[in-house]
């Protein structure tokens, strides 16, 4: 469409692509003015979701007047294709600029910035609307260091359902609330996280929660602690608590509109920062920091969603008698003398405690990684996950410090066995045979569950004839489909057709992608996924065939007893819910935990 006729425009250069279309410098023979113009992608110009966000998008940013809003000239549909008319604005992007040099910005242009920015979002939120992609590359910078926060794709009236599609998600990972990966209710203070994060990537070069992987940033974002510019810059220690606020996990935490989080910017900025013996306000020059990732930054749109669920997707099931290789053993550097005593033991539990751990004060556990979201490493290396804040909470129940030590999975119930680990913690699904190796303390109780796209019919009730998804290895593999496949085919109905990949997180994107019509896994793995989507993915139907999963022990060991109490205490004092609940596994939840509770 490049330098050819559109309607009564003449498109002269394309200046930009994203999620919902692609920005022209057009001519408007109409009006004799050059303008900047928004045209839907020809691919998508026939789905009827993304036609209405468009239109939604056109007549939400036109009402907003704002001098910091792109002002909107016009919108309608010409050929077949919507269109976005608009003040074309010769400026720089923010986003480029922080890729570009990889270092800070002058915290005085910073903040000025982040005034402009506030000022449109909060004009926006009177009109009920809520932005939903605040990033840096959503800001041009004009002349004058005027500042314009373009883009209202993703904008949506506060309180509408969701228009989410398979294959798309509403904003960029990196500035994303919490809120926003649990389901819970967007309003005007998701958009202050975002202006937040953008405030702290600015002042230090780099984005809140940097990862190599996007189930990395996703931790981040969910539980991870507000990052501390003064970490990066001594300098910027009167920033560490606005951005605490802007970023808080909790909306009712944070500044409730964006005017709010520029005013204490602006406050900070004022605060004199003593360097070297000088006094002064904040300098331009800063410590360098790492240039943000590449790869990182031009993650967007519909790829969010693909790779943010394949992300999530890496636990394999692991009931049956198959394994997950792993890690080889990578022991911690060895430790003398006993550990401090956590706070927060109770010594009925503590008591019951085999002396040679409790002596020791150490609670030695066996782990294998990654299996989100129950056990996974951060962007710092830690190991997280639902697994390990509730180990960890057991732990300080029974009054010791626990220490994870990788292994492979195959490793676990040996080094159990041998006494290298005194618990293992793995997603382990307790069974008979593996009860004839180790005691089983169960602590959650997992099964299957088929996801598919949002409005879809595909059930596993009716799975005669569907693309259903599998990994490779699975129970889901080897056992459900198959089984379901024969007896569809005793009963004179198609086979299911069983599409295998090799990793989880291959299925998950197959799924949202169109390209099976469901998909059937592990129901932690299935729920989180979901939980992940945006709306693009929802259950098809209920968990079946729950089996619990359980912390081995070695065979006779009074350990078991000891950690059955101390998670019926955490259980008792509601911080279990809490810990399943922020992980998104809460429908694994069990009532009571038992020793050796096998179902099969």
């Amino acid at each position: 469409m490049d330098a050819t006729p559109f309607g009564h425009y003449q498109l002269q250069k394309l200046i930009g692509r994203g999620g919902m279309g692609e920005v022209y410098q057009a001519y408007d023979a109409d009006t004799d003015r050059i303008v900047a113009l928004k045209v839907l992608p020809p691919h998508l110009a026939a789905d009827t979701t993304f036609q209405e966000r468009f239109r939604r998008e056109s007549h939400a940013a036109a009402g907003v007047s704002n001098p910091h809003v792109v002002p909107i000239h016009g919108y309608g549909e010409i050929d077949g294709r919507l269109y976005l008319d608009m003040r074309l604005i010769e400026g720089r992007n923010l986003g480029a600029m922080l890729t570009k040099t990889g270092k800070p910005l002058d915290p005085e242009f910073v903040v000025g910035m982040i005034g402009q920015v506030a000022e449109a979002l909060d004009s926006a939120h009177r009109a009920g609307l809520i932005h939903r992609d605040v990033k840096p590359s959503n800001i041009l910078i004009a002349d004058n260091d005027f500042v314009y926060l373009i883009d209202f794709g993703l904008a949506r009236t506060a309180g509408d359902a969701g228009m989410t599609t398979a294959g798309s998600t509403l904003g960029t990972l990196a500035y994303m609330a919490p809120e926003r990966f649990d389901g819970g209710k967007v309003d005007p203070r998701s958009d202050v996280y975002a202006l937040a994060c953008v405030l702290y990537e600015c002042l230090t070069g780099e984005r809140p929660y940097p990862a190599d992987s996007l189930e990395q940033q996703i931790a981040g974002h969910m539980v991870s602690p507000a990052p501390r510019a003064s970490d990066k810059d001594p300098r910027l220690a009167a920033f560490d608590e606005v951005i605490a606020k802007g970023m808080a996990k909790k909306p009712s935490k944070r500044y409730q509109n964006a005017g709010e989080l520029a005013a204490a910017a602006r406050a900070a900025l004022a605060v004199p920062v003593r360097v070297t013996g000088r006094s002064g306000r904040h300098s331009a020059q800063r410590v360098p920091t790492r240039r943000v990732s590449k790869k990182l930054a031009a993650i967007a749109g519909a790829t969010v969603l693909v790779a943010a669920l394949g992300a999530v997707g890496l636990w394999q099931l692991r009931a049956g008698g198959g394994s997950v290789p792993g890690p080889s053993l990578a022991d911690s550097a060895s430790t003398t003398g006993p550990a401090p005593a956590p706070t927060g033991a109770v010594d009925d539990v503590a008591a019951t405690v085999p002396a040679e751990v409790r002596e020791s004060g150490r609670l030695v556990i066996g782990v294998n990684v990654p299996y989100a979201p129950n056990e996974f490493k951060n962007s710092s290396g830690e190991i997280v996950g639902f697994d390990v804040d509730l180990m960890k909470a057991v732990a300080r129940t029974m009054g010791l410090a626990p220490e994870f030590r990788e292994t492979g999975f195959d490793a676990i119930l040996p080094s159990v066995a041998d006494g290298s680990f005194n618990v293992g913690m793995s997603s382990i699904t307790d069974t008979a045979e593996r009860e004839e190796r180790a005691d089983f303390v169960t602590y959650f109780q997992a099964g299957t569950m088929w996801a598919r796209r949002t409005g879809s019919s595909a059930d596993p009730g009716s799975a005669c004839g569907l693309r259903v998804g599998v990994a490779h290895g699975t129970i889901q593999d080897t056992a459900e489909i198959p089984a379901k496949s024969d007896a569809c085919v005793a009963a004179g109905l198609p086979p299911v057709e069983e599409v295998v990949r090799t990793h989880q997180d291959e299925v998950t994107a197959a799924l949202v992608a169109g390209e099976i019509d469901a998909m059937t896994a592990d129901s932690p793995v299935a729920g989180f996924a979901i939980k992940l989507s945006g709306g693009a993915l929802e259950p098809a139907g209920e968990v079946f065939d729950a089996a619990p999963y359980g912390w081995p022990v070695a065979k006779g060991s009074g350990l078991a007893e000891s950690l059955r109490l101390a998670l019926e205490h955490v259980m008792d004092s509601g911080e279990y819910r809490t810990i399943a609940t922020m992980w998104g596994v809460e429908k694994g939840m069990i009532n009571q935990p038992v020793i050796n509770g096998a179902f099969r």
